[in-house]
């Protein structure tokens, strides 16, 4: 079984300009990301695809190998998809370029749960929602769960009316890292839109549209990408305070 990882990044975004070079403790926020991956699994390919000439050229600067992809793409995925005939991997173990305060633990038990199972579509790293203010927060991608794990729905703003407390019971939250199949990359290819998906701006959605089962991999983990300038702020005091956030950029700065 052939395993890699993809970091897709874009210079493009509405509410965070230049993102994922912005520089956190002296480096950029991509070299963040690409340096945790290499600490989870450094004897996996690790591969970013941009659009981005100036991105590509920091990539290269550090030593991150880089596939240029074409600008008209409708999210991270489609991107994936794009270089995925280059590739040609089993599994393609997508994590976001905004996901600065990724442990690399989260992507080894991902990685493990991919090697233990017989066959998978799709797996989605999540976590329990914390403080209520988190299921009105539209920034926050969530779902509901079957009982064996996999996910039922994806929604931004929790649309339950049961008590707050069963909601935050119920509901978890959808982080920017998941593997998937190199089958359902090309379905997810063939088809360019999905209904839910597009209107919501949630590109995982486009699985369960299309009927492929969207399993889930539950984890501890306490952060989610950085999307405004107050999460960005936000990330850079964590990463400046908080005691495995420190022991992770040690070990790489």
């Amino acid at each position: 079984m052939k395993i890699g990882i993809v970091i897709p990044a874009r210079l493009e975004s509405e509410r965070l300009p230049n993102k994922v070079l912005r520089k956190f403790l002296g480096i950029s926020m991509i070299e963040h990301v690409w340096r945790r991956a290499i600490l989870a699994a450094p004897n996996l390919p690790i591969v970013i695809a941009t659009d981005n000439l100036n991105i590509a050229k920091t990539c290269e600067s550090f030593g991150a190998k880089t596939i240029i992809t074409k600008k008209r793409h409708s999210s991270g995925t489609s991107r994936v998809g794009e270089i995925s005939s280059k590739l040609n991997w089993d599994y393609y173990i997508v994590l976001q370029a905004d996901e600065i305060l990724i442990e690399p633990r989260i992507l080894k038990s991902l990685i493990r749960k991919l090697q233990t199972r017989k066959h998978v579509e799709f797996i989605n790293v999540i976590s329990p929602i914390m403080h209520k203010s988190e299921l009105k927060d539209i920034n926050i991608v969530k779902c509901l769960l079957r009982p064996s794990g996999s996910i039922i729905s994806m929604f931004r703003e929790s649309g339950l009316t049961c008590n707050i407390n069963t909601q935050l019971k119920i509901t978890k939250k959808i982080s920017g890292i998941f593997a998937i199949s190199h089958g359902s990359l090309q379905k997810l290819s063939l088809r360019k839109r999905c209904e839910i998906s597009t209107a919501e701006s949630i590109e995982q959605m486009k699985l369960i549209e299309l009927g492929i089962e969207v399993d889930s991999l539950m984890c501890d983990y306490k952060f989610h990408s950085v999307n405004t300038n107050t999460e960005a702020v936000s990330a850079l005091r964590i990463l400046q305070t908080n005691s495995i956030q420190k022991k992770i950029v040690k070990q790489y700065l």
